[in-house]
Parts: C-alpha cells; sequence; structure tokens
C-alpha cells in the first residue's frame, strides 16, 4: 500500500476514532459537575497515555499495515493474533453502527421524522445509506479519507469554539452564575449509580488510540509521525472534552438544565441564541460522518491483513487503483447493513463493548510486555522510558480502569449483557481457529 498520510491526516484521523467533539460528554455531565470534571481530567492520564504509550512503542517498532494485529503476531503467535483480530473485527459491529445512529439523532433536530419516535424505516434507510456512502468513500484510499477528516476536524470544532468564547465572553463580563467543580454530584444522585453510569461512558469517549495502527503501513513516516500524533491527539483530546464543558456548566450547571444526549444543542441555544444551536446539531452530523468515514477507513484493514495470513479468504486482500482493499470494504459494508437491520437499537450488544475491548486491549499490553522480554534488541525508535518498573505499570492501570469499568456496568445492565454476551462473542475465536488454520493450510499461506 502507498504511504499517504501525513502527520496532521493521522491526528485528524485518531481524532474522529476516539472523540469527533465533544458530542458524547452529556450524560457524564449529568452525573454532576465535580464527577464529571475529575473524570475528564483524570481518565487521560490513568487511561488514554498509557494505551497511547504502548501503542507509540509497537506502532514504531513494528510499522505495519494490521497494527495491533501485526504485534500479537510477532509475540503471541498464529493463535493469539488470530484471536486478536477475530475479536476486533467483530467489536467492530458493536462500535460502528452507533455513528449512524448518532447521525440520525442529530438529524432528528431538523427533521423528527428520523429520530427515535420517527419512522423506524426511514431511519433504517438514513443509516443503510451512510454505510454505503462512505464505504464507496473509503474506496479512493486512505489519502482521500485523511483530507475528510481534516476538513471535518475544522467543522466539528467550530461551534464549540464559538460555544467557548461567547460563554467566556459572557462569565466574564457578567460573571459566571455557577460553579463548574460543585456539587461533586447532581442531587438526588448517589455516588455508586453515578459511577456505574459515567465511567463506561468516560472510557468509551476515550477509546480508540489503537486503532490508528492498523493503518500504520500507509503513514508516510510512521517511525517519526506516529508517537507525535498520539501526543498531539492525547492533549487535544482532553481539551475538547474538557474546556466546552467547564465553561456550560459554569453557566448551565446540572439541576436547571438536562443533559442528556443531544443536550449541547440547547446548551448552545441558551447560552448564544438559535443559531449556534442549529449550528451545533448540524456539525453533529458532521462529527458522526467523520467518525464513521475514519472508522470504517481502519476496521475494513483487519480483514485485509487477515486475509494476507490466509485465516480468510484471500479475495479480501485485493485492491483497486487507490490502493483500498475494496473487497474487504463491500464485505463490512454487507455485514454492517445486516447489524443495523437485525438490531432494532445496539443497546444490548454495546453492554458488552467494554469487555470485549478489554480483551482486545489485553492482548496488545501482554504482546508489549511479551516483545520486551523476547525481543529487547528489537529497534524501537521511540521507547516508553523506565524500564520494567515503568512498563507494567502501564499495562495495569488500562486493566484497572476496564475492570472497574466493566464493574460498574455489571451492576447497572446485569452479568449477561456485559459479560455473558462478550463471552459468547470472544468464545467464536477459539472455536473457529481449527478450521481458519485449516483453511490457511489449504490455501497455502
Amino acid at each position: 500500500m502507498k504511504r499517504a498520510l501525513s502527520l496532521s491526516a493521522i491526528v485528524s484521523i485518531i481524532f474522529f476514532n476516539v472523540c469527533g467533539g465533544a458530542y458524547a460528554v452529556e450524560d457524564l455531565i449529568a452525573a454532576g459537575p465535580g464527577l464529571a470534571l475529575l473524570l475528564l481530567i483524570a481518565t487521560p492520564l490513568v487511561w488514554s497515555a498509557p494505551v497511547a504509550l504502548v501503542c507509540a512503542e509497537l506502532g514504531t517498532a513494528i510499522p505495519e499495515e494490521g497494527g495491533y494485529y501485526a504485534w500479537s503476531k510477532r509475540a503471541l503467535g498464529p493463535f493469539g493474533a488470530f484471536c486478536q483480530g477475530w475479536w476486533a473485527w467483530l467489536y467492530t459491529f458493536i462500535d460502528i453502527g452507533l455513528y449512524p445512529t448518532m447521525f440520525s439523532d442529530y438529524l432528528a433536530y431538523f427533521a423528527p421524522e428520523f429520530g427515535e419516535d420517527g419512522s423506524n424505516w426511514l431511519r433504517k434507510g438514513l443509516m443503510i445509506a451512510m454505510i454505503w456512502g462512505f464505504a464507496l468513500l473509503n474506496l479512493f484510499g486512505s489519502r482521500t479519507i485523511g483530507n475528510f477528516s481534516k476538513l471535518f476536524f475544522v467543522l466539528v470544532m467550530s461551534p464549540f469554539l464559538l460555544l467557548v468564547l461567547i460563554g467566556l465572553y459572557q462569565g466574564l463580563t457578567r460573571g459566571f452564575p455557577l460553579s463548574p467543580v460543585t456539587p461533586l454530584l447532581t442531587p438526588g444522585k448517589t455516588l455508586g449509580p453515578a459511577l456505574a453510569a459515567a465511567i463506561p461512558i468516560v472510557l468509551w469517549n476515550y477509546m480508540g488510540w489503537d486503532s490508528i495502527s492498523t493503518i500504520a503501513g500507509e503513514m508516510e513516516q510512521p517511525r517519526r509521525d506516529y508517537p507525535r500524533a498520539l501526543l498531539i491527539s492525547v492533549l487535544l483530546i482532553a481539551a475538547v472534552y474538557a474546556v466546552p464543558s467547564l465553561v456550560a456548566m459554569a453557566l448551565l450547571g446540572t439541576e436547571q438544565f438536562d443533559w442528556k444526549t443531544g443536550a449541547w444543542s440547547a446548551a448552545a441555544e441558551q447560552i448564544a441564541g438559535p443559531w449556534l444551536g442549529s449550528f451545533v446539531s448540524a456539525m453533529g452530523m458532521v462529527s458522526a460522518v467523520g467518525l464513521y468515514a475514519a472508522l470504517v477507513l481502519v476496521y475494513s484493514r483487519v480483514p485485509f491483513v487477515m486475509g494476507q495470513d490466509g485465516y480468510l479468504p484471500k479475495a479480501l486482500m485485493k485492491t483497486n487503483r487507490w490502493d483500498a482493499p475494496w473487497v474487504s470494504l463491500i464485505v463490512s459494508g454487507t455485514l454492517y447493513s445486516v447489524v443495523i437491520l437485525v438490531f432494532r437499537d445496539l443497546e444490548e450488544l454495546a453492554s458488552a463493548a467494554v469487555t470485549v475491548y478489554g480483551a482486545m486491549l489485553s492482548l496488545e499490553l501482554l504482546s508489549f510486555l511479551v516483545l520486551r522480554w523476547r525481543e529487547p534488541t528489537l529497534s524501537r525508535p521511540f521507547r516508553v522510558p523506565g524500564g520494567w518498573c515503568v512498563a507494567v505499570v502501564l499495562c495495569a492501570l488500562p486493566l484497572l480502569c476496564i475492570g472497574t469499568g466493566a464493574y460498574y456496568c455489571v451492576q447497572d445492565a446485569g452479568m449477561w449483557k456485559v459479560v455473558g454476551i462478550a463471552v459468547v462473542i470472544m468464545a467464536s475465536g477459539p472455536i473457529l481457529y481449527p478450521a481458519a488454520a485449516w483453511w490457511r493450510k489449504k490455501s497455502g499461506a
């Protein structure tokens, strides 16, 4: 594949793999201003930074297409690599459907018939059109998606920049009526249920630092740009979440304002007027588009590299004149469409997302430690400083976050939705591996 992605394109794609703007933090703010800001500031330190540092070391040591799949293959062998790739591909079916849903929700601000209370088939039809529209856009290659991601980034950031500037002007000239850090919890809420709702949300909002690794083979200079892009993105995304939230809570609070999905539009209306509310809603649609386009880019490379290795049909590795894996994109688009049509909503699957992602991340962290032990002389243009003590702590912190998130998810949604469904999904990897290995041997890979 051509190396066509510049540093700015990589940052923009990371932005849409992890964030896409402050649109998804409304339910976190609803838990209470103090708790929301505490989690928004602490999570990058104990979750984002450790995962980003591990990915930076592995990504510069093994800058190959497929990213975390290639890391697991080198560190854990064929079985570990197959499970990593298979789980990652199945995880996409949980994750990818959320963004056409988000697009429809923000469109409903202008056209209520596309909302949850509108026509189900009209809503589903719009989601299917979005899936195929951006599957086809991805056929023009990673450079095209990188350029679109840069444009979408500017568009999505614009309304929040205006909200922050107008909000700061109002606060500095008239005074901020409320404290953005107190109370810790919204009155009427208790700590346990608030954490049960907030921790999975904040972890999900900071997930995806490893996703960009799957297109390392398409970066112009991965050994130089990968760690730089991760550093820029960690700082940028933390600010994108925290700063608008801080200003909005200082002006609106959480007691008199209903923070729920889509609330940024109403917040913008109250702070600056209907024009900014409409702008925020329109850019919410652009955010969903940017998220979806970037995620299709990175997710389509997983079946592509598994096809290269012979675990999936080799047809999946076919590319077109723009070096886009067109068969993988078409197959993925078809399967995403089936998921959208079969499930009325993805809430039940989404409850298992943190557990499935935790399993994927565990294999990445294990690969990091195994390669440190087995191949100490491997060239690592970026190496996490501090030796084994720091390496172990970096791996322990994300796992502790995942465990905490899963615990509170179980309290809220139940063991079956959080763990049971995830175990069924993940069990398919070891079960299918013997057949996949036979297929690989038969095809001569």
